[in-house]
């Protein structure tokens, strides 16, 4: 499966890119309320704060969705998983999940970051079982 991601990159993303080549998931976080804001942007949702910070989260998760992306030729499957991220409510990551049956995906399921290379690239996925 090829991915092809953006090739811009700007203030409000670099921290986020740079993070993912250094093999961690750095995401915007505003200073005066706190809240987790992905995908970067520049302003804070909640208070519209332009004071963004960036931090790493725990990379503990839960499986709110999930849909089974087609790979290539004679390639299985995979569970592209909706995780949403412990630090906040509504703090989505989008990410392949291994270690997860195409034919039992668990909704609720409990799910640990880790990153794969791909294409010169770090990208983030989840897995599944310990979670500690």
């Amino acid at each position: 499966m090829t991915v092809t991601w953006p090739t811009r990159m700007d203030h409000d993303t670099a921290a986020y890119w740079q993070g993912l080549s250094d093999g961690k998931l750095v995401l915007c976080r505003c200073k005066q309320c706190e809240t987790w804001i992905h995908p970067p942007r520049g302003r804070c949702p909640e208070c519209w704060s332009d004071d963004i910070g960036h931090q790493s989260p725990g990379g503990q998760a839960t499986l709110y969705s999930y849909l089974i992306q087609p790979t290539a030729p004679k390639q299985p499957p995979e569970v592209i998983g909706w995780a949403e991220l412990d630090e906040q409510k509504e703090l989505f990551i989008v990410a392949p999940v291994e270690g997860m049956p195409l034919d039992n995906v668990e909704i609720g399921a409990r799910l640990t970051l880790g990153f794969r290379e791909q294409g010169g690239t770090n990208l983030p996925v989840f897995r599944t079982g310990d979670t500690k």
